[in-house]
């Protein structure tokens, strides 16, 4: 009994101990340094611990950090039901103070206020903040002081203050409203959505052209809207971005975040397609839709794309860095316009590329079926020479090899008719410039006529070496005006010896 005595009246003296180190204004005055300290460790900043006052009810807390900011905390305890009531108040000035203890460099400010209530149970806590310059509302569920049920509505969020905020580059202003809510944060178990909407988003040139050297309007508008849902280790998105450029959007994008790849379809409408001219360098027109989909998962980056335009279909597989492109019965007149170069050939055509995005390079065959020239500079020449109108020949079947580097195209061209057959070897034409240099060869009746084109691609310079072409025409006109005598004689030999 001694012993037991003896135990509980131990217990009660460690308890009293305990009671005035820690309930007591002696205590809270002992503890008050401890604290500050510790603290101090893992900010980097000043910071003064201006109240620190904790009784077995009650608690209140005033925490400076460089006179700007602080956090500030009030309300009740019950220890013995572990139960807690709680009004908070939090100013930050400079996000970037507390990089070492939160392990990541955030900027800008934070405002934010709320109570906590509840046991060791459940906690809830429900709070307001002006993050990126919004008006938003939090609630969150601890349960056994885990996470399991968060609600947030953000109105009116900055995007460019959100970028600032995480430490992005700048590449968009305009608002951000969220709604979401998740009722479990474990990987295994996601389970919640996110609706977003964002509102009359205008593009930065300037980080665009820092970060990937790219040129883009100022003009640039977006709207979107985004919902997702959670479900296990997968985000389900269906999107919709609308901008002055072209509307984008997909059904069902799946992003697996267990094993950080992606799943999607898309449709793509470009209603304008000049307005791409910052990115192709060159003035392009109609309208274009692709639909496909894509794929990205450890080692793989796929993107697949159809459309029907120019009269036909054209598909293809951009796999790693590896392009092939299938062209489909489209329409020479209607791809030249598309380029906004002048009508040379009508046909039908089929073609394949293979390239290389990362070397540039690559290969082009097409095969051309049914064409015929239009009339232009180079026909009308010919038949001024010749006599002969080229534009009413039907070339059946026309074959194009082109070695693709970077933007310069070596081409080998083959095509034949009844009365003529056209070739070149090496054509060159430079994309960039767009230019062409190339000799063709025009065989009309066994009769060749090269013929020189150089300079712009639009409008090149035409030069027939017409020499040849010249002596033989001198000749027929000559054996015109012969007697019959001299054209049955050896002098008619001797005559064309002469030329």
């Amino acid at each position: 009994m001694n012993f037991i005595k003896t135990l509980v009246i131990l217990l009660l003296l460690i308890i009293a101990a305990i009671y005035g180190l820690l309930f007591t204004p002696q205590g809270n005055s002992l503890l008050k340094p401890i604290i500050e300290d510790e603290i101090s460790k893992k900010v980097s900043i000043p910071v003064k611990l201006d109240t620190f006052m904790l009784n077995i009810e009650n608690f209140k807390i005033v925490l400076t950090m460089n006179d700007k900011s602080y956090i500030a905390a009030k309300g009740s305890l019950n220890i013995l039901a572990q139960s807690l009531e709680v009004f908070y108040d939090i100013k930050i000035d400079e996000l970037s103070n507390l990089k070492k203890l939160i392990g990541k460099k955030l900027n800008g400010s934070l405002n934010t206020n709320g109570t906590i209530k509840g046991d060791r149970y459940i906690i809830h806590i429900d709070g307001k903040t002006n993050f990126a310059n919004s008006d938003t509302l939090y609630h969150i569920e601890l349960k056994d002081y885990e996470p399991q049920n968060i609600k947030t509505t953000t109105k009116h969020m900055q995007i460019d203050r959100l970028l600032y905020a995480i430490n992005q580059p700048i590449y968009t202003n305009g608002t951000a409203d969220i709604k979401a809510e998740i009722k479990s944060l474990e990987l295994e178990k996601l389970d919640g959505y996110v609706i977003s909407k964002i509102s009359d988003s205008t593009l930065n040139p300037e980080p665009f052209k820092n970060e990937f050297n790219i040129s883009i309007p100022s003009d640039i508008t977006i709207n979107a809207d985004i919902n997702t849902k959670l479900k296990n280790t997968k985000a389900i998105s269906s999107i919709n971005i609308a901008s002055t450029i072209n509307n984008l959007s997909s059904k069902v994008f799946t992003y697996d975040l267990k094993k950080n790849s992606i799943k999607a379809d898309y449709s793509l409408e470009i209603p304008n397609l000049d307005k791409l001219y910052f990115f192709t360098n060159k003035h392009l027109q109609g309208d274009i839709t692709i639909t496909g989909n894509v794929k990205r998962a450890e080692d793989l980056m796929q993107l697949t794309g159809h459309t029907d335009t120019l009269g036909g279909a054209v598909d293809f597989t951009l796999k790693n860095e590896t392009l092939k492109v299938n062209i489909k019965n489209i329409q020479t007149v209607a791809l030249t316009d598309m380029l906004l170069y002048p009508h040379i050939f009508d046909s039908r055509a089929n073609a394949k590329i293979d390239y290389d995005v990362n070397s540039k390079k690559g290969t082009l065959h097409a095969e051309l079926y049914d064409g015929q020239i239009l009339p232009n500079e180079l026909s009308f020449l010919i038949k001024q020479f010749t006599n002969f109108d080229i534009t009413k020949e039907i070339y059946e079947h026309t074959v194009l090899d082109t070695n693709i580097d970077n933007k310069l195209l070596h081409s080998n061209l083959h095509m034949k008719s009844r009365y003529t057959e056209i070739s070149t070897k090496d054509a060159m034409i430079d994309l960039e410039k767009e230019t062409i240099d190339t000799k063709l060869n025009i065989n009309i009746k066994k009769s060749i006529i090269p013929v020189l084109l150089t300079g712009s691609l639009t409008k090149p310079s035409i030069k027939i070496e017409s020499d040849e072409l010249i002596k033989k025409r001198a000749i027929k006109e000559i054996e015109k005006k012969l007697p019959e005598e001299i054209k049955n004689s050896p002098l008619k030999n001797l005559i064309k010896n002469l030329f």
